[in-house]
């Protein structure tokens, strides 16, 4: 028996445990196509198959919370019709399902006609057979034919789609969506322009990434201006959405612009996440490069705009504000070593290009980097080492230690974190952070800002970067990278000074050469 073409969608979906109403479900965007992955095939000697249970092959089932939308079955028995019923899991050849009030239904027991109905409408029909049975379950297997899943997907996947194009229609403002194609015909005439220079190459090998620099700064000068400007106005037509319209923009513009951004590599990562977050190592790095990486001369484009984005360039600036801090801190008179923790340190650009630019230290420096990331510290420690042995052959006293914490470890440690905080966090010179405070809730804030400054040897300091709403950065962070940040003002950082103990000597913002990121800047009093 073949499956029946899917359904339209019905106002009243049959009910099913666990369900969420449609008001919490999630709404379906269309990523870009993921790269296509390895053609290498393992050789047969490399195969593996399954141990203990799993040896014994099981066809693909889906359960409830996989199915692409509720899917109920219903039956006749004795002459007497039974359901709907919710489907509980569901394969090519059977089913389970939530078992009938009223009735047992014996191994054995035919149901003839047996129907598959997703939301009303019927997607298959045949005969089925009862495997086991119970009040809360029962299991059956196909007698006239098989139920195929890629098409039950396909047909509900494009159904999902086509509703939440029917609601972005009706939600979003037309002159929001306008906007947004807008932007993406001006990647799209952009790109056009940059392939027909690519395919007629006359570029000087020996001299290429300087006329490539020469070409992206006069495309920035010009179409550069235009595009951030309409990413502003973006931005300030989007704070009229309600929470409903707002998550729908959101899917609306990745589906629209990211297919095509995908070619720059800063773009591409702060889309997926490899990692699981945005804002990791690697990204940091892509800002900091002056290689330019991605698809072609297009993808190098787009880099360049990437980095030009104010927010990105508040990344690069406010490293040297830190800079600036370690300096001063390595340059004070006392007994004993300098020691200094980079709070999410992440791949330590800063203190990389200031060991790369030191020549000589009048007292050693214990540098601590605390990040939840190893693969940032692996990279932050390979790179310092490097430059510690291989640049200054050893001559620099400087010793590094790298602490896999996270917040929370921090603010509520466990009995072994307890001893190692106490052993390493304390009688610091100078703590900073630069990146972290972006996504700390206000409380979570308050409360690290009041421990970090207990971390403080006398006159020590304290310097708490977080960024500032910015238009041509923050939309498409938001509604295209899925990237919210939380943001600050002067006021909003001052506050989370208020009531620290001992009171500061001295408490104020420092602000970096862009503007764009404040730096919460605390001084522990001197009671000497």
């Amino acid at each position: 028996m073949q499956p029946l073409p899917s359904p339209k969608r019905s106002s009243s979906p049959p009910s099913r445990p666990d369900s969420s109403p449609p008001s919490s479900r999630r709404i379906p965007s269309r990523p870009p196509s993921s790269p296509p992955a390895s053609t290498t095939r393992p050789t047969h000697e490399d195969l593996n198959g399954a141990t203990g249970r799993g040896v014994t092959f099981r066809p693909t089932r889906l359960d409830a919370a996989e199915l692409p939308a509720p899917i109920a079955y219903r039956f006749r028995c004795d002459d007497a019709e039974v359901g709907p019923l919710p489907v509980l899991d569901l394969s090519a050849a059977g089913f389970g399902g939530v078992g009938p009030l009223d009735a047992t239904l014996p191994p054995g027991t035919i149901l003839d006609p047996f129907e598959l109905l997703m939301e009303d409408q019927v997607i298959w029909r045949g005969s089925a057979v009862i495997v086991h049975g119970s009040n809360e379950r029962i299991g059956g297997r196909f007698l006239s034919g098989v139920v195929d899943l890629h098409h039950l997907r396909l047909g509900a996947t494009l159904e999902g789609r086509m509703a939440l194009q029917r609601e972005q229609r009706e939600r979003l403002p037309p002159e929001w969506r306008a906007a947004v194609s807008d932007v993406r015909q001006m990647l799209e005439e952009v790109r056009f322009e940059i392939e027909e220079i690519e395919r007629a190459e006359t570029h000087d090998p020996l001299r290429r990434t300087q006329e490539e620099a020469e070409l992206f700064a006069g495309l920035r000068a010009c179409w550069g201006v235009e595009f951030y400007a309409a990413l502003s106005r973006l931005h300030e037509m989007s704070k009229g959405l309600d929470a409903r319209a707002a998550a729908l923009g959101r899917s609306y513009a990745a589906s629209m612009l990211m297919p095509i951004l995908m070619a720059c590599p800063l773009q591409r990562r702060a889309y997926e996440k490899p990692l699981g977050y945005a804002g990791d190592y690697r990204m940091m790095e892509l800002c900091f490069t002056t290689e330019l990486g991605g698809d072609g001369l297009f993808g190098r484009f787009l880099h360049s705009i990437t980095q030009n984005y104010t927010l990105a360039q508040a990344v690069v600036a406010r490293a040297d504000v830190v800079r600036e801090a370690l300096r001063d801190a390595l340059s004070r008179e006392g007994d004993g070593p300098v020691r200094i923790l980079a709070l999410a340190a992440g791949p330590a650009i800063e203190l990389r290009k200031l060991l790369a630019e030191t020549r000589s230290l009048r007292r050693p420096v214990e540098l601590i980097l605390l990040d939840q990331d190893r693969d940032a510290h692996e990279t932050a420690h390979r790179h310092l080492t490097r430059i510690l042995l291989g640049h200054h052959y050893g001559t620099l006293p400087v010793t590094v230690r790298c602490l896999h914490f996270s917040v929370r470890q921090l603010i509520k440690p466990a009995t072994p974190e307890e001893q190692e905080i106490r052993d390493s966090l304390t009688d610091l010179d100078l703590i900073y952070s630069v990146g972290l405070y972006d996504y700390l809730p206000d409380l979570i804030a308050a409360r690290l800002t009041q421990l970090l400054h207990t971390r403080l040897r006398d006159g020590g300091r304290l310097l708490l970067g977080n960024l500032v709403e910015t238009p041509d950065s923050t939309w498409i962070m938001d509604y295209v990278w899925s990237w919210p940040l939380i943001y600050r003002t002067d006021e909003a950082m001052m506050r989370l000074a208020h009531g620290l103990t001992p009171a500061p000597q001295h408490a104020g913002i420092t602000r970096d050469a862009t503007g764009c990121c404040l730096f919460l800047d605390v001084t522990r009093p001197n009671r000497r």
